[in-house]
């Protein structure tokens, strides 16, 4: 290439040096002007608020760490376990709305035999349709008796009605299979035994004497006399009369009697009938009965939900 000839990127023509100039933000024009201010705002408020954001940010950790602003409503609110209610200790109105005939009946001869009260057993009417297993209504006051109920029923529901005093109505439903599982109750001791002495044989007095016999062993006596069926049982020792509520009643006179022969018919009550044979001998050595003394159950728990006004 030929000396003094200029590319894009040769040197300049003079070979002189090159000199530069500060030239002040006031000194420039237009477009130039304009974008060398914006650049210097946005450096100045960057310096500034930066700080600023890091500062505060601390600040507010602080205060929020130890308590001084925003510190959230924790609720301390929680299910509280209680002691139950004893169990017979309220009523039951007991109502069947499913389809299964019977049901409430069943129902409530279970409960009974659990020492539950039912007050009445009926059916639901017909615009009360319950899904579920059961729905146990309640006021205020009988919340503590229905969560006690509802331990016995698995799947049931609680519904505050707002009805008066602590009793409860529950309300059986098509989803209702069977009451929780628990150990049966011991037998009924004599002191809570009702029982009925008949006699059939020739022998006088001996329904009497065996009334006394028995009401020494602390059975309660109700009535005493020859036998209103007018049975006659002569290769009989004893038999012992009974409904579907005396079953466990009955039992127990049993064991007061050798040879009794056990006899369910319609009755009612729980009241028992011990009707004389001709083979009766008296009642068993006392010391050959195991002792019975009446059962006591052991206090219950139940869990009471949290609410907002029990703060």
């Amino acid at each position: 290439m030929a000396d003094g000839t200029s590319g894009g990127r040769g040197r300049r023509d003079d070979e002189g040096p090159v000199a530069y100039r500060v030239v002040g933000l006031d000194e420039l024009e237009g477009d130039v002007a304009s974008h060398y201010r914006r650049q210097r705002r946005r450096r100045l408020l960057l310096f500034v608020t930066l700080p600023g954001l890091v500062l505060g940010t601390a600040t507010v950790a602080t205060a929020y760490g130890t308590g001084l602003i925003g510190t959230p409503d924790v609720s301390t609110c929680s299910a509280q376990t209680v002691t139950a209610p004893k169990r017979g200790s309220f009523k039951i109105e007991l109502l069947n709305s499913s389809d299964t005939d019977g049901l409430a009946t069943e129902v409530e001869r279970e409960l009974v035999q659990r020492d539950f009260k039912v007050a009445s057993v009926g059916n639901a009417d017909s615009s009360v349709y319950v899904r579920g297993a059961a729905t146990i209504y309640h006021g205020p006051k009988g919340l503590k008796n229905a969560l006690l109920l509802q331990k016995q029923i698995p799947g049931s529901k609680l519904w505050n009605d707002s009805r008066k005093g602590d009793d409860v109505q529950l309300v059986l439903g098509y989803g209702y299979d069977k009451l929780v599982k628990e150990p049966p109750p011991p037998l009924p001791a004599p002191s809570e035994i009702s029982v009925n002495v008949f006699n059939t044989t020739w022998h006088e007095g001996l329904a009497s004497e065996t009334a006394s016999d028995l009401k020494q062993r602390k059975f309660k006596i109700k009535e005493v006399g020859n036998d209103p069926r007018m049975a006659y049982l002569e290769k009989e020792t004893a038999v012992i009369r009974f409904g579907s509520e005396g079953k466990r009643a009955a039992k127990r006179l049993a064991q007061q009697v050798d040879g009794a022969q056990m006899q369910k018919d319609d009755r009612s009550t729980k009241t028992v009938s011990l009707v004389l044979g001709s083979k009766w001998d008296g009642l068993k050595p006392k010391s050959e009965v195991p002792e019975a003394k009446p059962f006591v159950r052991p206090p219950e728990s139940i869990q009471v939900p949290c609410t907002d006004d029990e703060e």
